[in-house]
């Protein structure tokens, strides 16, 4: 490597000095000068290696527990957000479904208690009208009132029992949905841990991996020294394996260093709508 300088004065472009690095020919202090442009051009040019992370990765496992029915899912799938992913066997909960609705439309104890308190209202009515004019007692009117204040009560338990029934039916619907379960947000398959017939407990509720690769995440170590210039937004470029470049934003930077290395972790986000990008890919930060 060699650098070309002007000397100061009235030296013409005839008196470039050439200086090899290190040459014994030159004086110190363009010595000192070359080894010093020489650091600069390193330090421009710094780059730290790094790789990609999917924004999202999760292991989607369920609080049920039974044999699985319906697994259309396969390794490598993408999936919608919502999608169904699997259905373990929902035979019991069906009846049940079926069972709670027929007792939630059940109305005849409602009309029953309704139809009882009309009677008793017009019995108290009448009742009330004899008690005027002389020809019933005080006592009678007394025990009427009672009974329609009975018929009343029996009236809203017979609505409250409906009310349960109906939250009842709402219950086995929500239970038999949890036999479904879903993809909580878009991704791709990246492992199936269970298969059709197999039986899911409690203690082992993995049924896939999920990632979420439309946006990716790039992890580097930087030196705690240049960790000002990662501000939330910032952007820099990024070099793949391949040599392609593609921008990134500062994601998230840590709050602590590494003793031993005196870097710190950032996290840059990338944009990878068209999933050219895979999760897991070495790529350099240029800083």
């Amino acid at each position: 490597m060699s650098y070309r300088f002007f000397p100061p004065g009235n030296m013409n472009r005839s008196s470039i000095l050439v200086c090899p690095f290190f040459n014994r020919n030159v004086t110190p202090w363009l010595m000192a000068v070359c080894a010093a442009v020489c650091l600069m051009t390193v330090a421009a040019q710094c780059q730290i290696e790094g790789f990609t992370e999917p924004y999202r990765q999760i292991d989607l496992s369920t609080e049920e527990a039974g044999a699985i029915a319906v697994m259309p899912i396969e390794e490598g799938q993408f999936v919608a957000e919502d999608e169904v992913i699997c259905e373990l066997d929902k035979s019991l909960q069906e009846i049940q479904v079926e069972l709670a609705k027929q007792r939630a439309e059940s109305k005849g104890q409602v009309w029953t208690s309704e139809q009882s308190l009309q009677q008793r209202q017009t019995v108290n009515d009448r009742i009330r009208l004899l008690q005027q004019t002389g020809n019933a007692t005080e006592s009678e009117l007394l025990r009427s009132q009672m009974e329609l204040s009975i018929a009343k009560g029996k009236v809203l338990v017979a609505k409250e029992e409906a009310a349960i029934r109906d939250i009842e039916y709402r219950q086995a619907l929500l239970q038999l949905e949890r036999r479904r379960i879903r993809a909580p947000f878009a991704g791709i398959v990246s492992k199936v841990h269970r298969k059709q017939g197999e039986f899911v407990s409690t203690l082992q509720p993995e049924v896939i991996t999920l990632i979420q690769v439309d946006k990716l995440l790039a992890k580097f170590n930087v030196p705690s020294s240049q960790v000002d210039q990662f501000q939330p937004g910032a952007e820099f470029e990024l070099t793949l394996s391949n040599g392609d470049k593609v921008n990134a934003t500062v994601y998230r930077v840590a709050v602590n260093t590494d003793a031993q290395s005196g870097t710190v972790e950032i996290k840059l986000l990338i944009n990878n709508a068209d999933n050219r990008i895979r999760a897991g890919e070495l790529l350099n930060l240029n800083i």
